[in-house]
């Protein structure tokens, strides 16, 4: 589906005389990845229209996507699947969000998370795999973005802004937990050898 928005967007540039025909595969690709890039912050503020809480979903939401850009974690085989589990996934946080105290529990959870954001990233992606200097350099970015973000969250619960430092760490834990699945096939695979 996005590959058709992507081509028609492409086709519509072209149309209006921006960009050349022999370009269009560039364009189509280029626009497919803005909107691979905005389709979480669109779910989030979707749901948050639907649920009442659009700053609490965007404040969720900035967190994983950015982290995530350079941690790396699972992924799934097909788009359709990732869109559902990613629609669920970001219904159950925002519904946490909800549930969720803000207090030292949480603030252990994220300090796990952060933790093992920072010693297990980046993790490969099937479709590209990292050279050592990316690995290193998204490393490095990784570990930068979740102690800004960690900041961010203390300094939050600091101004009593207990509702947008929850979201941070929800935001956090769900970075940290989608790289679960690929830190346990990693182990399986040290044992089974």
């Amino acid at each position: 589906m996005m590959e058709k928005c992507a081509n028609i967007i492409a086709d519509w540039l072209i149309s209006c005389k921006v960009v050349e025909e022999t370009d269009k595969e560039l364009y189509s690709y280029a626009v497919h990845s803005i909107l691979l890039s905005l389709s979480p912050l669109a779910l989030a503020i979707g749901f948050g229209i639907c649920m009442g809480c659009v700053r609490q979903s965007v404040m969720i939401i900035m967190p994983f996507v950015i982290i995530r850009k350079f941690s790396g974690g699972y992924h799934t085989k097909h788009a359709w699947s990732c869109l559902i589990w990613s629609c669920l996934l970001l219904l159950l946080c925002i519904t946490i969000s909800f549930y969720i105290k803000c207090g030292w529990e949480i603030a252990l959870v994220t300090v796990g998370a952060a933790v093992s954001l920072i010693l297990n990233s980046p993790i490969d992606n099937v479709n590209r795999e990292l050279d050592q200097e990316e690995h290193h350099r998204y490393k490095k970015i990784t570990t930068v973005l979740v102690l800004v973000f960690a900041l961010t969250t203390v300094l939050l619960f600091e101004c009593r802004l207990y509702t947008y430092s929850l979201c941070i760490s929800i935001g956090i834990v769900l970075s940290a937990g989608l790289q679960l699945p690929c830190i346990f096939k990693k182990v399986r695979q040290l044992f089974v050898k």
